[in-house]
């Protein structure tokens, strides 16, 4: 009877217990990580664990920092362990983070790439903080060139390492957070937003021109000129407290290193004309070219773009 009742208990704690999706942490080799891969995602079908290099010298490099081509943990601070995977694919090397939900077999995908990416050798690499993993992505030139500046012929890159044979050119870091990839800030604004404006717009015309401003308040005004969905004029709305309250986490976490900053190749088409003014009477003013400036940036534009669609326009 002990016995019948100790099954029954198993059982029913089984059915009633939360059903949380697969721990990466049980992984231990590469093989493991490639069939959850191919299972899971059908984009991936011919991904391959491993960067590809072009010579002896860079895998020396990749084996002296004991590099990995995978790495568990939570990047979202949800609780729930996160893989991220390096590999190749379609003769690139890619490197993807698959966040894990709650739900029993729901994963999502996130593409890992800063915003510019120069050189022929990247190394992303995991740098484990008390705040959670941090992405270092590093990227290298594997021969020097010749190139001339101001009439004179100079190396590119300028650090070069005879020994690698590689030229260290950038360092980004950068982080899982606001449901994206977006550069490390260590120092976050702690100032309320005054207000936000965007301009967006195509210099020679045809894409939607409108200007949208978020007050200290919550309060949306946008002006629709030409080429938008909506009638021409004005329109206006609030923010929802806890849509608000994102936004202002997302404005204080950008990295704004200049009061005016200009991004991209200004004879390109499209262009956002952006103003963040801070309670300290401190405003920043950035022109993005084509969306070319931050992923910080690009997550901005997203979030105002679902504002837009999810607002109730007075």
């Amino acid at each position: 009877m002990k016995l019948v009742f100790a099954v029954a208990l198993v059982l029913l704690n089984a059915l009633f217990s939360p059903i949380y999706s697969q721990d990466f942490e049980d992984f231990t080799i590469d093989k493991e990580v490639i069939i959850f891969l191919k299972k899971q995602f059908k984009d991936l079908k011919d991904f391959q664990l491993g960067i590809k290099v072009k010579n002896d010298d860079n895998q020396l490099y990749l084996d002296s920092i004991e590099y990995s081509s995978w790495f568990v943990g939570d990047f979202n601070d949800d609780g729930l362990n996160d893989l991220f995977v390096t590999g190749n694919q379609k003769k690139e090397n890619v490197t993807y983070l698959i966040i894990a939900k709650e739900d029993a077999d729901v994963f999502e995908l996130v593409h890992v790439q800063p915003m510019i990416v120069e050189g022929d050798l990247n190394i992303p690499i995991i740098e484990e903080t008390k705040n959670g993993p941090l992405i270092i992505y590093k990227q290298f030139a594997t021969e020097q060139k010749l190139t001339t500046v101001k009439g004179r012929e100079v190396k590119y890159p300028k650090i070069f390492s005879d020994y690698y044979k590689m030229g260290f050119i950038r360092k980004d870091t950068l982080v899982y957070k606001f449901n994206g990839i977006i550069e490390y800030n260590s120092m976050p604004s702690k100032i309320p937003l005054r207000y936000l404006q965007l301009h967006s717009y195509c210099q020679f015309g045809g894409c939607p021109d409108y200007i949208i401003k978020i007050d200290s308040s919550g309060r949306i005004i946008i002006n629709n000129i030409k080429n938008t969905n909506s009638e021409p004029g004005i329109q206006k709305s609030t923010c929802e407290l806890s849509v608000f309250l994102k936004l202002q986490q997302l404005l204080q976490y950008l990295k704004l290193d200049k009061l005016e900053m200009k991004f991209g190749d200004s004879s390109a088409d499209k262009a956002n004309a952006l103003q963040i003014a801070r309670q300290n009477s401190i405003t920043y003013k950035i022109m993005d070219y084509q969306q070319g400036g931050t992923l910080g940036l690009e997550l901005l534009y997203d979030y105002l773009n679902e504002l837009q669609k999810n607002a109730v326009w007075e």
